[in-house]
């Protein structure tokens, strides 16, 4: 089944959630359209007002489901209520934990949940709480890297 059954998506590519001078509107946009899976990236030094403006502009160029990344270990909490309001397709979420209690929230508002681990045990944990999909990263990755196992 794979991502395209799980989450919806005309196919199964996910556009990472780089900076959000990279991942903003214009590409998440042009990668929905395309029929994969476009994730801007939560700014978390901005205000959540800031958020809300890039979801509202995402949306004035696709009206294709896209998704929103964040960062848990910074600031996050007013950001994630602006994805819940917002009701994106998809939030991708990396760097602690996100409990079962958030996870029931998202899909309350009807937001899928992708939780991105580097290790086993962040697996298990992300499992437990009911994510939708699971992104294991190894040592290789760029950006936030938290996997400290080399991928085969």
């Amino acid at each position: 089944m794979g991502w395209r059954g799980i989450l919806g998506f005309e196919y199964g590519i996910v556009q990472a959630p780089l900076g959000p001078d990279i991942s903003g509107p214009e590409l998440v946009a042009a990668v929905a359209n395309a029929g994969a899976i476009g994730l801007l990236r939560a700014p978390d030094w901005e205000a959540p007002d800031h958020l809300r403006d890039l979801i509202q502009k995402t949306r004035t160029l696709t009206d294709k489901p896209f998704g929103v990344g964040m960062v848990l270990s910074f600031p996050h909490k007013e950001n994630l209520k602006v994805v819940l309001e917002e009701k994106v397709a998809i939030l991708q979420v990396y760097w602690g934990e996100f409990p079962k209690e958030l996870v029931s929230e998202a899909h309350l508002a009807g937001v899928k949940v992708i939780h991105q681990v580097g290790s086993f045990e962040e697996a298990k944990k992300a499992k437990c709480a009911g994510v939708d999909a699971i992104i294991v990263q190894g040592r290789e990755a760029g950006g936030h890297v938290i996997g400290q196992v080399l991928s085969l």
